[in-house]
């Protein structure tokens, strides 16, 4: 059999992980895949989600031509052209009856649209509609809203190199690839090479997960406490003395300052400690390593805290940990800037609270608005459902599975169902694919040219590492696939739309549409390497290369600037009160009422729902088991395998149980995304079902409690 091998990255993730791919001639099929050791930042490391690309691109899930559901309900292939022929006049009727609010997009981050997924937004503004909705509100969007009501430092915080400590609030990124700013491709390595020099590591998670197990200090605390812990973690540096006093004088003043040790002085270590079933001196201790041991390195928050109860205050917290103790980047450092962005330089200075959010009317769902420039999530599936002006009609999804990810289950899969017009871009039968009217399976990924996902305005990695890559196979024949950005390409040529990409109005003759290389050509126009200097740097470093551009040194304050930090706004400081005054200040568990507390937990072979319908993945893992510690087994009366019933004052799942000891006693450890739809058969199970999608939601973001659930775990049956 003759072969060759063609390198490239991998896109399932932000982690860019550099692969080797053998390909066999005669069929153009991937036939093995290994990590690319030249390349600079995963030094030849791939995990086993990239080692699947040979079922991912060429195994009998994979969908090769679009599909139209039929009146019965079954589909029925369809041609891509015919299919966009029709799609835009069902649209044009929408939008000419409901108005173009009653369109909407819903983008994710699977492997697909990496560097032109901002076209989703685009097409949005040229149809006159603002209904974009995302998974960015529903993990970790409390990152935005804590930027916006304390505000940021414009250079970043230390990262992993500038570090001799970490400290972790619900991160994993052992297994998630991605704490960002921190921590990306190779994460063990790295962490062990950081940990080999000194850096030093504190963990806060109800889990010992893999990334615990390496830490110096592991506080393992009841699911939802993290705001207590932050909050006693800051009282505890204020009142030792241990902050950065001219860090603080200069970029938060004394007033304010004055107000956070008001907000915080209930938050006594003693007290937390008992709240979250912490032993006596852990937070002291833990405060003492972040900040009296150590002078650089920041706090990090993730998936686990910002799905609980009072995700926006912790998230809060955690920053401020890294501003009394001025954790962050000072002129003359280097940052990580994103290559595929605009060369803008970068300030050591506050950037103000902008509260920008406020800056837009309340949405007719539960007056809620919008965070950045996404809808709330968690209100789609209302937005469906309610009618009246506005009421969402057309819903075009690239990239994700709403029906699997979205809080409520149930009622995100009414919403989808009732739509009139569902488009799925996906290369498999999805949950949400299956409900659709047109389904239209992408090119994918090492069979398109692409660059590095990148944000504008924003920077995703942890390395200023670029690297253009051509597609190293070709489309299966007979095939009849579309690169994802087309979609927005073609329904806007036939509706007429002005569609702009990065700025640029493209051509939209129906007879020649543009290449994705020159999409990529616009994405890069005026960045800080562009697509012609990627392809000729390509052939000195056909693995990509870390640059040395020189906006990455941090430029000092401009003149003038002014910008201050608010740690502990009156909003934050009521909410402080809130949690004061909730259960989880007072009852050492899960609540009366309920045996445990739900926490959401990442695999090592999915990516939420991107993996678990493939037979590669599904002989190491056939489901997304129940982990609870040992000990529950013999309270339960079950053994390892059995199903467990699992109910919230929302809904009930059954779930395979399987021991865990590093799952803390009265918490059950479930994998988020599992399962197929509701009542029908499919790997796994679907937390989502045990969540409310209106209920027990933080203000700004409307996001609901889905990680630190009560519930009552019983043996099925």
């Amino acid at each position: 059999m003759a072969t060759r091998q063609a390198r490239s990255f991998c896109r399932i993730c932000a982690a860019h992980c550099g692969v080797v791919l053998t390909i066999e001639e005669e069929s153009d099929r991937i036939v093995a895949v290994k990590g690319d050791k030249d390349n600079p930042t995963s030094r030849g490391y791939v995990c086993f989600k990239g080692l699947q690309a040979e079922e991912m691109h060429h195994g009998p899930q994979r969908l090769l031509k679009p599909l139209k559901r039929q009146q019965d309900g079954t589909f029925a292939e369809i041609g891509s052209e015919q299919a966009l022929d029709e799609i835009a006049d069902k649209l044009r009727v929408i939008v000419e009856r409901d108005g173009p609010q009653a369109a909407a997009v819903f983008k994710g981050t699977a492997g697909t649209l990496f560097a032109t997924h901002m076209i989703q937004l685009d097409f949005l503004h040229a149809l006159g509609s603002n209904q974009f909705y995302s998974v960015n509100t529903i993990d970790q969007s409390a990152k935005f809203v804590s930027f916006e009501r304390q505000g940021g430092w414009a250079a970043g915080v230390h990262d992993i190199d500038q570090s001799d400590v970490l400290l972790f609030f619900g991160c994993n990124p052992v297994i998630s690839h991605s704490t960002m700013g921190i921590m990306g491709p190779d994460p063990l390595r790295t962490l062990k090479r950081a940990r080999k020099r000194g850096l030093q590591l504190i963990c806060i998670d109800p889990r010992e997960t893999e990334t615990a197990a390496l830490a110096d200090l592991h506080l393992q605390p009841l699911p939802g406490r993290d705001t207590a812990i932050a909050a006693a973690m800051i009282r505890t540096i204020l009142s030792e003395g241990w902050e950065d006093p001219e860090f603080v004088a200069e970029h938060v003043g004394a007033n304010r300052i004055f107000e956070l040790r008001q907000a915080v002085e209930p938050f006594a270590p003693d007290f937390v400690e008992r709240i979250a079933g912490l032993e006596p001196g852990q937070i002291h201790a833990a405060a003492k390593l972040f900040a009296h041991d150590n002078k650089k390195g920041a706090a990090f928050c993730a998936t686990g805290p910002s799905m609980s109860a009072f995700s926006n205050t912790t998230q809060h917290l955690v920053d401020t940990l890294n501003i009394v103790c001025g954790r962050f980047r000072r002129a003359g450092q280097k940052a990580v800037v994103d290559m595929i962005n605009p060369p803008d330089p970068i300030h050591a200075e506050v950037i103000s609270p902008p509260r920008s959010y406020r800056n837009f009317p309340p949405s007719r769902i539960r007056g809620v608005g919008m965070l950045g420039f996404d809808r709330l999530a968690s209100t789609l599936a209302e937005e469906i459902l309610t009618p009246g002006e506005g009421q969402v009609r057309a819903l075009f999804v690239s990239g994700s599975n709403p029906a699997s990810c979205l809080p409520d289950q149930r009622k995100a899969v009414e919403a989808l169902k009732s739509l009139e017009l569902l488009v799925v871009v996906d290369p498999y039968m999805s949950t949400t694919a299956q409900l659709a009217d047109y389904v239209l399976p992408p090119v994918m990924m090492y069979e398109r040219p692409d660059l590095p996902i990148a944000v504008p305005g924003f920077n995703i990695g942890v390395l200023s590492w670029a690297q253009y890559t051509p597609a190293v196979i070709d489309q299966p024949e007979g095939s009849d696939l579309i690169d994802d950005w087309y979609l927005y390409w073609g329904i806007a040529s036939r509706l007429g739309l002005p569609l702009k990409f990065n700025g640029v109005d493209l051509d939209l003759s129906v007879n020649r549409p543009p290449t994705t290389d020159e999409m990529l050509e616009i994405r890069t126009a005026g960045a800080r390497v562009t697509l012609a200097e990627l392809k000729e740097d390509l052939k000195a470093h056909p693995a990509g290369q870390i640059y040395d551009h020189p906006s990455n040194v941090v430029q000092p304050a401009r003149p003038g600037a002014d910008g201050r930090f608010h740690p502990m706004p009156e909003d934050v400081a009521a909410e402080l009160r809130d949690f004061l005054a909730s259960d989880l200040a007072r009852e050492v568990g899960p609540g009366a009422g309920h045996s445990h507390l739900l926490i959401s937990r990442r695999m090592n072979r999915v990516m939420n729902t991107l993996g678990n319908n493939l037979q590669g993945t599904l002989k190491q893992d056939p489901t997304n088991p129940a982990y609870m510690h040992p000990d529950e087994f013999r309270t339960l009366g079950i053994a390892p395998g059995d199903k467990v019933a699992i109910a919230s004052e929302h809904g009930r799942i059954e779930a395979v149980a399987q021991p865990d000891k590093a799952v803390r006693r009265g918490v059950v450890s479930i994998a988020h995304c599992w399962g197929g739809l509701p009542d029908s058969e499919g790997a796994g199970v679907n937390t989502n079902l045990l969540i409310a999608a209106d209920q027990d939601v933080q203000p700004i973001n409307a996001m609901p409690r889905m990680s630190a659930v009560p519930v009552n775990v019983s043996r099925a049956g």
